[in-house]
């Protein structure tokens, strides 16, 4: 899958950095949502004031800027799904999160930025992976030098829930 095609000391070149453009309304969104990368994988925005998730059934799903988000995988309404849950002062959807995951089914979930690993060098970003058999990676990028490299990719633990 997806982590299969990333390695560290490697360009994250191919990987998207964009937002969704648009902000949530504090609770589930679907916005800026990039299907048919590598291996049939989606590309999950962030969107600030959102729950941004995209319909996960046999895809890794990937979603960029990590600085204290979760990422989470549950089922809602039948459907299978993967979220970018917006935290932080004015933008905080966890009260939110709290009440879907109570309705929800299969959750798990994990914050990437308590993974990044940058190795001594300047943090670009953070990205969260979930594959389609549902492991879960912290995707930390740099800045060096040379340009941007991916520092460490880590499988990272899960939240109690």
């Amino acid at each position: 899958m997806i982590e299969r095609t990333l390695a560290e000391g490697s360009s994250p070149g191919w990987l998207p950095t964009r937002e969704a453009g648009q902000n949530g309304s504090g609770t589930l969104c679907q916005l800026g949502i990039l299907p048919g990368l590598r291996y049939g994988a989606k590309y999950l925005p962030f969107a600030k004031n959102g729950i941004n998730w995209v319909e996960s059934t046999g895809v890794d799903v990937i979603s960029y800027n990590f600085t204290g988000c979760l990422m989470a995988s549950f089922t809602y309404e039948g459907v299978r799904r993967v979220c970018h849950v917006s935290t932080g002062t004015g933008q905080d959807c966890k009260e939110e999160w709290e009440r879907i995951k109570s309705l929800s089914t299969n959750v798990f979930e994990f914050r990437p930025s308590d993974f990044i690993d940058t190795k001594g060098a300047s943090l670009n970003g953070c990205y969260g992976l979930i594959t389609a058999d549902l492991r879960t990676y912290s995707i930390t990028v740099v800045r060096r030098s040379s340009g941007l490299e991916i520092a460490s990719i880590k499988m990272a633990r899960l939240l109690r829930v």
